[in-house]
């Protein structure tokens, strides 16, 4: 697939779409867009786990390509550069949304049957469920029973409430709850390490 300016000439390169987007020739920038957009798309997906999340992401990540057209300086592959921004991204909306959606299991989830084996990563992986357990097991009863049923038993807000008795506004603040304690008893090494497992490891 190739890109044709208007003097008929071709353009097949990134770096030289990227240098026709330097000068503000949008048709280059749709071009590496669409050139990228669904690998870019299916890494977020993976981390995210959501697809309205992982096209946020996405999007950002070329609003800020097009944005910077005029002073990035990528240094090797452009494919490697936009899926490093895609990461840093990812992880980034994961710390902005942390106690809306239970973006801390995610990250000691993801990529679980691709997990890493080398003994360092295994070592972060059991340290991370020890210290979700142990908060888990810390939280009141209710809180907890509610958490379990949300996370471990895959109940929607409207069963759990509806198993327990109550409304559906006091199961989301328990949830709400549940994730500020896991998140407050984690240790920042811990949690700090489980990012580092997203950037290296979903692909």
């Amino acid at each position: 697939m190739q890109y044709k300016i208007h003097n008929g000439s071709v353009l097949n390169t990134d770096e030289q779409l990227l240098g026709k987007m330097a000068d503000g020739d949008r048709q280059a920038f749709t071009f590496l867009y669409r050139r990228y957009w669904e690998a870019l798309f299916i890494t977020a997906a993976k981390t995210l786990r959501g697809k309205e999340e992982a096209a946020d992401v996405v999007q950002d990540v070329f609003l800020s390509l097009w944005n910077r057209r005029k002073e990035l300086n990528i240094q090797g592959s452009v494919a490697a550069y936009l899926h490093t921004s895609v990461r840093y991204k990812c992880i980034n909306y994961i710390e902005r949304n942390i106690t809306r959606r239970d973006y801390l299991l995610l990250l000691t989830e993801v990529q679980i049957n691709n997990f890493p084996t080398n003994p360092e990563s295994k070592l972060i992986w059991k340290e991370m469920q020890e210290s979700i357990g142990k908060a888990v097991s810390s939280m009141p009863p209710k809180m907890q029973e509610v958490y379990k049923l949300s996370r471990l038993e895959h109940l929607s807000h409207k069963e759990i409430a509806e198993y327990m008795s109550i409304s559906v506004e006091t199961v989301k603040k328990h949830i709400h709850h549940a994730l500020n304690v896991i998140r407050t008893d984690m240790p920042s090494n811990i949690y700090n390490s489980a990012a580092i497992i997203i950037f290296f490891c979903v692909c």
